[in-house]
């Protein structure tokens, strides 16, 4: 069984991996029982331009897919970053277990103020994951700053370009 910080790590290889096409440096994947079942760095730029293709929609839904099913209690949904409202009412539309971040949503909006860029915008709805789980069923657990200066670190990878 992997802890909770070895996935984490696993999302941080896969959002550093992710700016090596040129994209936002984010990393997701589903774990069950303990076990990774999906990854995805994040392929927003440049690939079919599906603005729902967040790394996060990704694994759930190759993970859905995998087990044939729309629901998938026991999973656990672990990113570098805050989910979007999108992102975590999959979440919850799948019946998952919880959640796990690093990176906070305000933690993208400071560092997009301070690096302005057209390209990496880090663009952020003011809705925080914690609200979103609050107001869905089923409830999921929520792992909040899993790592989070190590995630927060991943801002920097895309200032140079």
């Amino acid at each position: 069984m992997i802890s909770l910080e070895e996935l984490m790590r696993r999302c941080l290889e896969l959002a550093a991996s992710a700016t090596d096409s040129g994209n936002y440096a984010l990393g997701a994947l589903v774990a069950v029982d303990g076990r990774i079942a999906a990854e995805s760095a994040s392929s927003l730029i440049g690939d079919d331009n599906d603005p729902s293709a967040h790394p996060e929609m990704v694994v759930i839904r190759e993970t859905a897919r995998m087990k044939g099913t729309r629901y998938l209690p026991g999973a656990l949904l672990v990113t570098t970053l805050e989910p979007c409202p999108m992102c975590t009412s999959v979440a919850i539309w799948a019946k998952m277990a919880g959640i796990a971040f690093g990176a906070t949503q305000q933690d993208a909006k400071s560092w997009s103020a301070e690096h302005p860029s057209d390209v990496y915008t880090w663009r952020q709805i003011a809705i925080p994951a914690r609200a979103v789980v609050l107001a869905g069923e089923p409830a999921l657990e929520l792992h909040e700053g899993v790592l989070r200066d190590e995630c927060r670190s991943l801002f920097s990878l895309t200032s140079h370009r």
